[in-house]
């Protein structure tokens, strides 16, 4: 794992040549009262990986979520490479679809953006499907010609200290950045308000939002407790 930010750090994801698995990790103040349930996503994986984290999002009195969690063009290419290449992971894989309204707790989205939400069937946006056509056979002869190499050359691994770029990098303000801070402001204020409740919110993000996450928590007082919750996302 990379250096990272204090002592012990946290990892969230780890790829291996067996699959790619991601963390459930509590956070807390040694003095006790809120917990934040940090639960970094990546948004293609297997049905039961989205059911287990839904499962664990029952106990939490809320959660803070990402608003839009539907297809997205580099993952239904990715899916689409993998099936055409025959790969063994990309047999079951489904995209990302957690059931929050069945929780029956308050749904925060602090990037909610109008028209961004994933629609009922979870069909992927259409003004997209251009990016899938010319991704999906650049990723499938990748595939073809490089074999288990595929999947050993892409770097998944991500902790508390990573700096994880986006590719353009105009890209990386709109898409990264400027939700970074939205999304720490919606935790702001919710520690500000609730700190001394003795009671469990959910961070439910895409893997790349969650170092700054941790980072801020951390410079809050917060603290990993023992014995992170590990969920396979991807089966190779």
């Amino acid at each position: 794992m990379a250096r990272c930010s204090y002592p012990g750090g946290v990892q969230l994801t780890e790829m291996s040549v067996v699959g790619i698995r991601t963390s459930i990790t509590v956070f807390r103040r040694r003095a006790g009262g809120l917990k934040f349930v940090v639960v970094p996503t990546i948004h293609i994986g297997r049905p039961d990986y989205y059911r287990a984290i839904h499962e664990r999002l029952k106990p939490c009195v809320a959660v803070v979520a990402e608003q839009y969690d539907g297809p997205s063009s580099t993952g239904y290419a990715y899916v689409a490479a993998m099936k055409l290449t025959r790969q063994r992971a990309g047999r079951d894989l489904v995209h990302q679809d957690i059931d929050y309204a069945s929780l029956g707790v308050p749904i925060i989205f602090p990037d909610a953006v109008p028209g961004l939400e994933a629609g009922p069937n979870r069909e992927l946006p259409r003004d997209t499907w251009l990016d899938v056509a010319l991704l999906t056979p650049a990723l499938a002869v990748d595939m073809a010609l490089h074999g288990r190499e595929w999947l050993t050359g892409r770097q998944l691994d991500i902790d508390d200290d990573s700096d994880v770029a986006m590719w353009p990098k105009f890209m990386h303000r709109k898409v990264m950045t400027e939700r970074d801070e939205l999304l720490i402001g919606a935790l702001r204020e919710i520690d500000g308000e609730f700190s001394a409740e003795d009671a469990e919110v959910a961070v439910v993000f895409g893997a790349a939002h969650m170092p700054a996450v941790v980072r801020e928590l951390v410079a809050w007082g917060y603290r990993p407790a023992p014995g992170s919750r590990w969920l396979t996302a991807v089966d190779f």
